[in-house]
Parts: structure tokens; C-alpha cells; sequence
């Protein structure tokens, strides 16, 4: 069977139209891409199409936040945490070390591509961890080459 590439569905794709070809030439070639800890992983097409079977959705941690900005019946606050995550494109997850938290990418104007890193409880606080997603891998690569 053909590769026909990575393709988030239709209500995705509208909401993160423009991608780096990078990012999504990598995520193309992955089925499944889990730490050994299996508390690690990067989101795959099925995790996007909602069909992995995996116990978080790709944007769980988004409707953490707003769960929790509904619960304080805070519109507002519920508005400003759609508005932060229109803005990042989560493609890494994390339960490590009991704590939830993300890797995503930039997709608004001024830091388009920058790839990012939050965690809870303050998710829409990210720190810029890389210009680009190459320079990410390449991070990535060499931290698990020295711990190996």
C-alpha cells in the first residue's frame, strides 16, 4: 500500500492549515513512535484521526484547560486558551515523571515553526526549545544518544 503521506482530518487541518514540511514528512513515516517508558510519544495520524486507542487525545491537554475554565464558568479564560493553542500545533506528548506536558509548534506569523515545550499546570506558558523541527530532532537524537 501506497504512502500517501501525513493528512490530519478536515476539522484539524482547518484549524492548522500551514505546517512545516518537515514536521509533517516525519510524521508521514511514523505508525506508533514510543518511549522505551512508554510515557513519551509522538502523535501519529491515528492519534490525530482519533482511531489510536490511546488513553490521551492529541489535544488533551487543550480540553484539560478548558474543563477546567468551564467548570469556573470563566468564558473569557475558556477563549484564551482556544486562542493559545490555535497558535500551537501539539505533535509530542508526555507523561513523564507524573506530569503532564507537550511539544508542539508555532504556527502563528511571528514564531512560525519555533517548537515549543509546556507542562501543566500552566500549559499555555511555553518555553521555546528550538528554532525548527530539524533542530529539534537533531536535539532530541543526541539527549537520547547520551543516555543510552
Amino acid at each position: 500500500m501506497p504512502n500517501i503521506g501525513f493528512q490530519l482530518p478536515a476539522e484539524i487541518s482547518c484549524r492548522y492549515p500551514k505546517l512545516q514540511e518537515s514536521l509533517t514528512e516525519f510524521l508521514s513515516g511514523l505508525e506508533s513512535c514510543v518511549s522505551p517508558s512508554e510515557t513519551e510519544w509522538f502523535l501519529c495520524q491515528s492519534d490525530y484521526e482519533g482511531r489510536s486507542g490511546a488513553a490521551f487525545r492529541w489535544n488533551e491537554w487543550e480540553e484539560l484547560g478548558i474543563q477546567a475554565a468551564r467548570d469556573s464558568r470563566d468564558a473569557k479564560w475558556e477563549q484564551q486558551i482556544r486562542g493559545f493553542w490555535d497558535k500551537y500545533f501539539p505533535f509530542m506528548l508526555s507523561v513523564a515523571n507524573g506530569c503532564y506536558s507537550y511539544t508542539a509548534v508555532c504556527v502563528a506569523p511571528t514564531d512560525f515553526g519555533r517548537i515549543v515545550q509546556g507542562h501543566e499546570p500552566q500549559f499555555e506558558e511555553p518555553t521555546i526549545i528550538a528554532d525548527g523541527f530539524e533542530q529539534f530532532i537533531e536535539a532530541l537524537v543526541n539527549e537520547r544518544g547520551r543516555s543510552n
